[in-house]
């Protein structure tokens, strides 16, 4: 397959950059630091971008979201400078070509660790990891192999994060920062270096902390996370890892598109500080701790084959508090986990390289929610006044086998896999609530509520299918190659629930119920192909990329006109095609160039029915929250041991709706990154940096809530501010 992708390094603690020469020609003790690759996995990976892309494009080193934001058709979009509170609807607002991977209640991330879809949502698993502790963030699109994109859903893309494994040699890392807005965050690393007997060891800690630019709150993490491996022999390895995090996230406030039309407004309005009033910065927060954990057993059994054997273990345990319309405030407890294992056997036939894998995946709810509260203000304090749904602790369950084979001849290779799924909804028991009082979620269900039939899912809902994948890539010459792929992915959306136990009454007395519209669940599809092309010379590298994709069962509002309803459904089509374009230029040793630009098109083959039942004309009309033209770019220039790294990122026009009446502007923004590096006073390195976000204050909206059938209702943010960040930090 081939690569295209992007260089970022970490500047975490440990992020440092190689020794240089200075102008008298002699060098300093050469320490070439952990670096972060960020690649597209489509063919070769490019050379080195620029010096301190990871942490420019995220300071505080825990947002992958940020981190990615320069690649090809990656729309990522924030309201928080540093990350920490980047929520839109629950999950990360970013989109792939133009599809959000993670809409409609779909209960993961697209976010897997090792291979791993060890995070779900909602809940607080977006940012538990420091990306100092990773060495290669893969960025997937479109066309994937099948051991890639594991999990409940991968159809607009996945990411996969490698994690930096402990360094042979003792070491200590640490990096102290400051910023606008009161922000801070120190991190450290310590690795044992080899123990003897093949073991090694490293273990890390953060705590980060930033008040909100606008409005009242703030935002906390603190983050921990342990790493061992012990070589017991040249043949058998064994990798544990684990992770603990625990945040405290005042979002902003979602503003409507009449309020965003003021922008000098829309930049002071937010959560007040009355505690008598609903939109109270109290009543909007989220609190979340995390636990994870895996291991790697790798058994190499013959010179080309290896055994690897992955189990892991994700729990998520808090609440999100937030003020909902008709003067309420919704309590949504969240205490889910997952769990499951990879069993890996990579060998060869011949010139036949092969992979074959199993994945056993259990995931508990929600999404679908299974507890949500309400609370009425009283006073100057929350009173509890019902249950909006009550309803088991079900899980999701997923087995995947795939098998994947490369092989090459001459000027040819051809990539092939499948993986099937088998994925089974969670059932749903809904529960008759009167008389219970503000208790968790397990003491309400101890006191053995009755189970209302009508708003239950008792009978499962299983879907099965193959999912193919193949590439085909002929090498022109030692400097030109050209790959034709296709692939399919998949997703399910879950969101319908909430939407039943809204409209109850009114589904009951037409006489349908939840187990109906459970059973009518589809699984979306998407069919994609691509054909790329990769060329490179001496000092650049340019890859343009032609795609096209097919979605079947698109999830879209469904308005019943007879029973004046309106719920989700998966009976609509919708097409994507477009152009990228990413390359590198180095016409010096001290100079760096990266840029990238996308033509994205995604949109409804045919007319949807409206929130209100209308019949409206969509077809061929752009989703919401999708720009069709990206630009990125950024220049690295190094004089002596300072490194200027420029960076500009340009959006075209979205929209709010999906009848473009909700136009959002587009808008460029820069940033500027100063980076001075070099060893000294016994330090294997120091870096001073000194970032710019937002170089020229531009004033813009960013994120978007909305869906890609939205119509109505739609919220807004407007994007961070200029911000400066300061950092040293140092490894030795």
């Amino acid at each position: 397959m081939k690569k295209t992708s992007l260089i970022a390094l970490l500047a975490l603690l440990s992020a440092t950059a190689q020794g240089k020469e200075n102008t008298l020609g002699s060098k300093h003790s050469e320490y070439i630091a952990p670096e972060i690759t960020v690649s597209g996995k489509k063919g070769d990976l490019l050379q080195n971008v620029t010096g301190k892309e990871s942490a420019l494009l995220n300071p505080s080193q825990m947002s992958v979201y940020k981190v990615i934001n320069m690649m090809p058709s990656v729309s990522q979009q924030s309201v928080d400078p540093y990350g920490l509170a980047d929520i839109v609807n629950y999950h990360e607002a970013f989109r792939f070509r133009g599809v959000e991977a993670t809409a409609g209640g779909v209960p993961c991330t697209t976010v897997n660790v090792e291979g791993l879809p060890v995070t779900g949502r909602p809940g607080g698993g977006a940012t538990i990891y420091d990306l100092e502790n990773f060495e290669n963030i893969a960025v997937y699109s479109g066309v994937m192999p099948a051991s890639i994109g594991l999990g409940i859903a991968d159809v607009g893309g996945k990411i996969d994060m490698a994690i930096r494994r402990p360094e042979e040699k003792f070491g200590v890392t640490l990096k102290q920062s400051r910023g606008s807005h009161d922000f801070s965050r120190t991190f450290v690393r310590v690795d044992t270096g080899n123990l003897g007997g093949g073991l090694k060891a490293f273990a890390s800690g953060s705590t980060s902390y930033a008040e909100k630019w606008k409005g009242y709150g703030s935002s906390n993490r603190n983050n921990l996370m342990f790493g061992m491996t012990e070589e017991f022999s040249d043949r058998v390895k064994l990798e544990t890892f684990v992770t603990w995090s625990k945040g405290n996230i005042h979002p902003y406030k979602a503003l409507s598109y009449a309020e965003i039309q003021n922008l000098d407004n829309a930049y002071d309005a937010d959560y007040g500080s009355d505690l008598t009033k609903y939109d109270y910065f109290g009543y909007n927060k989220n609190e979340f701790e995390d636990w994870m954990v895996m291991a790697n057993l790798e058994v190499r059994t013959g010179d080309r084959s290896t055994l690897n054997v992955k189990p892991y273990y994700w729990s998520d345990k808090g609440y999100y508090l937030e003020s909902i319309t008709g003067n309420k405030v919704r309590r949504w407890e969240i205490d889910h986990d997952l769990k499951g294992i990879l069993a890996e056997y990579k060998t060869a036939l011949g010139p036949v390289d092969l992979d074959f894998g199993y994945l056993y995946h259990t995931q508990e709810r929600p999404g679908p929610p299974s507890s949500w509260k309400t609370c009425t203000v009283s006073g100057s304090q929350l009173v509890f006044s019902g249950w909006s749904i009550l309803s088991n602790s079900s899980s999701h369950e997923l087995h995947e086998q795939f098998i994947e084979a490369k092989y090459c001849t001459g000027d040819w290779q051809f990539n092939g896999g499948v993986k099937y799924v088998n994925y089974t909804l969670p059932l749903i028991l809904t529960y008759n609530t009167t008389g219970i009082g503000d208790l968790s979620h397990d003491d309400a269900l101890a006191t053995d509520p009755v189970i209302i039939a009508d708003k239950s899912a008792i009978a499962t809902k299983t879907f099965s299918r193959l999912f193919p994948d193949v590439t085909i890539t002929r090498t022109i010459n030692e400097h030109t190659s050209v790959y034709l792929a296709y692939g399919e992915n998949y997703v399910t959306h879950v969101d319908i629930y909430p939407y039943f136990i809204s409209q109850y009454a009114t589904f009951s007395a037409h006489h349908i119920t939840f187990q109906q519209l459970w059973d009518e669940r589809k699984m979306e599809l998407s069919r994609n192909i691509e054909l790329g092309l990769k060329m490179k010379g001496g000092d650049w590298s340019i890859a343009p990329t032609l795609y096209y994709s097919l979605h079947n069962n698109k999830q879209a509002i469904l308005q019943d006109p007879d029973f004046g309803i309106s719920y989700p459904m998966n009976n609509a089509d919708a097409k994507g095609y477009g152009f990228e374009l990413e390359g590198e230029y180095k016409p010096a040793k001290a100079l760096k160039c990266y840029g990238s630009f996308s033509w994205n098109r995604f949109f409804f083959n045919g007319n949807i029915r409206s929130e209100s039942g209308s019949l409206i004309d969509v077809k061929g009309r752009q989703v919401p929250d999708a720009p069709e033209f990206l630009a990125k770019g950024m220049i690295s220039w190094t004089t002596g041991d300072l490194t200027i790294s420029p960076i500009a990122r340009y959006s075209s026009v979205r929209y709010g709706d999906v009848l473009h009446q909700q136009k959002i502007d587009g808008a460029t923004l820069c940033d500027l990154d100063l980076t001075w590096s070099r060893a000294m006073l016994g330090f294997k390195s120091v870096d001073c940096s000194l970032t710019f976000i937002n170089l020229f204050d531009k004033k813009y909206v960013s994120l978007i809530s909305t869906s890609d059938y939205k119509t109505l209702n739609s919220t807004f943010q407007p994007g961070a501010p200029f911000t400066v960040v300061a950092s040293i930090a140092v490894h030795y």
